[in-house]
């Protein structure tokens, strides 16, 4: 049995385990870039208690302007339009977003994606969601 781990391999293995190695490489530096990028855009972080208050102040219809300063980067814009009470493409529109991902895209994913200053953005979507609240109080 031993004998056969000492066969000689072939240029073709060589070859063969030589693409494997840099495949499993490649495979690696993307899963850590992945995992750098989800902590970057707030994935890990815990937004429980967070998200629980706002969906219960949305079951009450206590939703207010203060609730406004809960919004954060892991949020998606489909999340803030339903908790804010926003139309569809509300912040789409006032945002200048092109983006077709729009509803589902993390508010973070953009900001990187864009190159755009993390403070500065979120400030502006504060902004448009209070603008909106104000405009159309709730009955």
């Amino acid at each position: 049995m031993p004998w056969i781990l000492l066969k000689k391999l072939t240029i073709l293995e060589y070859f063969l385990i030589g693409i494997i190695i840099v495949l499993l490489t490649i495979f690696s530096v993307l899963l850590v870039h992945n995992i750098q990028l989800a902590h970057k855009t707030g994935v890990f972080q815990n937004r429980t208690s967070i998200s629980e208050l706002l969906l219960k102040n949305k079951q009450t219809n206590v939703t207010s302007i203060q609730d406004v300063e809960y919004i954060d980067v892991w949020m998606t814009f489909e999340y803030i339009n339903f908790i804010f009470n926003l139309p569809e493409n509300y912040l789409k529109d006032m945002l200048y977003i092109d983006d077709t991902h729009y509803a589902n895209l993390p508010i973070g994913r953009y900001i990187k994606d864009k190159k755009l200053d993390k403070d500065i953005f979120i400030n502006e979507v504060k902004n448009k969601v209070k603008e909106y609240i104000v405009l159309h109080p709730t009955k």
